[in-house]
């Protein structure tokens, strides 16, 4: 059996995105003037991100903790997770902050990370759609 048609692929992705989220969000909450230099992101802007990173963190552990992962909130975590990417891009080409190198890396790396996290998903949510319907 592949990794992907596992029945716990799915919780399990859901859970490793929250971790993500939950190690970023506290990192930009503990260390927000050292990351504001070291980026050259607004401080405001770390704050309340981190802040929503540790709602977001708790609401994918939720999904990911279901004896049956509900389609619904899968969805809307991956049109976020993409929607996020899309906002990091937007900092990148069009914010109003003067990134340092390091910024530009941080926000492609979030790029990157909720990309393959939201094709997981995807692979996951459809597999488990499948399972369903198969039995």
């Amino acid at each position: 059996m592949s990794v992907f048609h596992s029945p716990r692929f799915l919780p399990t992705v859901m859970l490793l995105d929250a971790a993500s989220v939950l190690a970023c969000g506290v990192l930009q909450l503990l260390v927000t003037p050292w990351m504001a230099r070291w980026t050259g992101l607004a401080p405001a802007l770390l704050l309340s991100s981190g802040l929503f990173l540790l709602a977001y963190a708790t609401f994918a552990s939720w999904i990911g903790t279901r004896q049956a992962i509900p389609s619904g909130p899968v969805r809307l975590v991956i049109w976020g997770n993409l929607a996020w990417g899309v906002a990091c891009l937007g900092l990148i080409f069009a914010g109003p902050f003067n990134l340092t190198i390091w910024g530009v890396a941080y926000l492609l790396l979030n790029v990157v990370a909720v990309t393959l996290f939201a094709a997981l998903q995807w692979v996951g949510l459809r597999q488990a759609v499948t399972a369903r319907l198969a039995t």
